[in-house]
């Protein structure tokens, strides 16, 4: 869904856009921000599933060092 003119103007004003510049590192920012979250949660999930699988089946096949 398409921001509105409000939502732009209280965006510039809340961040305090005065150029491109503060725009571009703005944009930059919150999508390291969104990726980093994306990343860890799928970490989790991974981890999660992991452990799912070393409880399940980790005994039977555990490698002695």
């Amino acid at each position: 869904m398409p921001a509105t003119k409000q939502q732009i103007r209280q965006m510039i004003a809340d961040n305090n856009l005065n150029s491109v510049a503060d725009v571009y590192s703005l944009l930059k920012d919150s999508f390291k921000d969104i990726l980093s979250i994306t990343v860890g949660a799928n970490e989790t999930a991974a981890f999660s599933e992991l452990e799912k699988i070393r409880e399940k089946w980790g005994k039977k096949y555990h490698r002695r060092a």
